[in-house]
């Protein structure tokens, strides 16, 4: 095989190891760039290995519009359903978006994980990624945890079905994403932005990562994103930017400080801090809460895949730095 087929076949292995067949513009989307030294592909190129290479064809099928491994024709009825799922908490998330533009210190909120793939189950949660202003992130999440738990859509305990993960925040000055790996960079392309304070924030967090093209042939930083139908809302924005003038003073830096010595102890204290197998990371640039990350299980799968089709050299993804 050439590099462009093994990377249309890595493509293909690392999204049937999510149960998701892809189009062949997603392949060519997502390409995964691995040890490829190809320097230009379009795709016109991606289509055509995928229509009409003997070579690849031993390895996959194709079935009304989607490909994927051979023998894993089930997975086009998983995408099906579950882009159903998709679409349904779509909507639920643009509801409660919208309300958390009353929120002091938020500047952008995104939708990622299973739900940004359009991939998500049944019983899954929303996972978001929330952008607050430098120096108030111990503020704002603790009045948007205190929002979501009042209106009954915070994730605890057993209670995960369609209720908001508030698993990750960064500032607006600390946009670069530290932890790299595949998992993560096919994680970020699927960020859906909804909805943004101030215009260009969420192309500012492209540029930040560009590591993501050391991964992918075509993530792209000069674009802004398509904003998912959230529109600003005059009358919330006034409301959270009077709140703002209240809180960005001193008595806005006392409050900062309590609530992140408060926040600190409830994280020290909680045994999945230390969980092996995730990642949690708490300071005034990043609070990161991914104890039971899947993403050491998805790189292992993956590997194990190439391996088993007879490209162990494709095989050797490791994982972002997990405990």
């Amino acid at each position: 095989m050439n590099d462009l087929e093994k990377s249309i076949l890595s493509t293909l292995v690392y999204y049937d190891v999510l149960d998701r067949p892809l189009t062949g513009w997603e392949v060519f989307k997502y390409l995964i760039k691995g040890k490829s030294n190809i320097k230009e592909i379009k795709l016109n190129n991606v289509l055509e290995v995928l229509e009409n290479n003997q070579e690849l064809a031993k390895f996959i099928n194709q079935k009304n519009g989607f490909y994927f491994l051979k023998n894993r024709g089930s997975i086009i009825k998983k995408r099906i359903e579950r882009q159903k799922i998709s679409d349904q908490k779509r909507r639920k998330v643009k509801r409660i978006v919208r309300f958390l533009q009353l929120i002091p210190f938020v500047r952008l909120v995104a939708v990622s994980g299973s739900l940004a793939m359009n991939n998500t189950k049944e019983e899954s949660d929303i996972d978001l990624l929330i952008i607050t202003k430098t120096g108030r992130i111990w503020t704002c999440r603790g009045l948007i945890t205190i929002f979501i738990h009042i209106i009954g859509q915070r994730r605890h305990s057993n209670l995960t079905k369609d209720r908001f993960c508030l698993n990750h925040y960064i500032t607006d000055k600390s946009l670069k994403i530290p932890f790299q790996s595949l998992y993560n960079a096919q994680t970020y392309v699927h960020l859906i932005p909804f909805w943004q304070a101030e215009s260009g924030l969420y192309n500012k967090f492209q540029k930040a990562n560009k590591w993501i093209k050391d991964y992918l042939f075509f993530y792209s930083d000069n674009k802004g994103g398509y904003l998912k139908t959230v529109e600003y809302n005059q009358f919330f924005n006034s409301i959270r930017k009077f709140r703002e003038s209240i809180l960005d003073g001193r008595i806005g830096d006392v409050i900062e400080y309590i609530l992140k010595r408060f926040q600190e102890k409830r994280i020290k204290k909680d045994p999945l801090t230390y969980q092996s197998g995730g990642r949690v990371i708490f300071n005034d640039q990043q609070l990161e809460f991914h104890p039971n990350s899947p993403e050491k299980w998805i790189l292992k799968k993956y590997n194990d895949k190439m391996e088993k089709l007879g490209f162990p050299e494709l095989g050797h993804e490791k994982d972002s730095g997990l405990i």
